[in-house]
């Protein structure tokens, strides 16, 4: 794996639970270097999947399974001297570093195929760790579309590579993003892994009493809310890392402010 072969990854599932592949799109900084496919599911699409990604049970009903599927001949890593779509995918994982916005969740889709995907690279977790506002608050949102017209990344985009809620599309605006954040952040490769691999930053609470404020205002003001969040939101790690992070920089603060 070298650190300059990037690869841009989107899938459309049948739901977020069993997260059955429909539609899987790659791209690389070759442009002779992709990938398009569908496939037909196992599992049903549910219409809570449909209503965002616009694919019916329809439109796949020809397709091959993932298990059945043939690796197509265009858009291959000249490298890879085989014929199996999952021993591509995976000679893809191994060569490559995997970029997605929120790339667990596609690497969790590929991994439920037998694909292990070792390096990977998050511009969701980026965005939240880099882009804030004038005021150093959370963005309105965090979503690829909202970054697209937010960073104004659609001026310079090719139009003919938009579709609506298309895997491949999405790969674009994705590729776009990544740049973006490359040229005008000091994020080095290695930085942008291990943020990958932390929990999301957070700067602000989204519910409850304290919605809209900061962890550093609630640290200052109510400690202990910080202290019970730590220890009862088991279910959501990015959140009690975020409080403990406010806690642990409110004691150093006042340490340091003692000397």
């Amino acid at each position: 794996m070298n650190k300059e072969n990037i690869l841009y990854i989107d899938t459309e599932t049948t739901d977020t639970q069993s997260k059955d592949l429909l539609q899987l799109a790659i791209l690389t900084d070759n442009p002779d270097i992709y990938m398009n496919m569908y496939f037909k599911p196992i599992q049903e699409i549910s219409f809570g999947a449909m209503s965002v990604h616009n694919i019916t049970p329809e439109d796949v009903e020809k397709c091959d399974t993932f298990e059945q599927a043939k690796l197509p001949k265009e858009g291959r890593d000249p490298q890879y001297k085989g014929d199996s779509l999952k021993e591509y995918l995976q000679f893809l994982a191994d060569k490559y570093i995997w970029v997605a916005h929120n790339v667990d969740f596609d690497v969790e889709v590929l991994e439920k195929k037998g694909i292990q995907v070792p390096n990977k690279i998050c511009t969701l977790k980026l965005s939240r760790n880099a882009l804030t506002t004038e005021e150093g608050r959370d963005l309105e949102s965090y979503r690829l579309q909202f970054l697209r017209y937010y960073l104004g990344l659609y001026k310079t985009e090719n139009k003919e590579h938009i579709k609506a809620h298309d895997a491949l599309s999405d790969v674009y605006f994705l590729k776009d993003l990544f740049i973006y954040l490359k040229d005008n952040t000091k994020l080095s490769i290695e930085n942008m892994i291990m943020i990958t691999k932390q929990p999301q930053v957070m700067r602000e609470m989204t519910f409850g009493k304290y919605m809209g404020k900061t962890f550093e205002e609630i640290e200052r003001t109510d400690r202990e809310y910080l202290e019970w969040l730590v220890e009862s939101m088991g279910d959501k790690p990015d959140l009690q890392w975020n409080a403990k992070l406010a806690l642990d920089n409110g004691i150093r603060n006042r340490t340091q402010s003692l000397f």
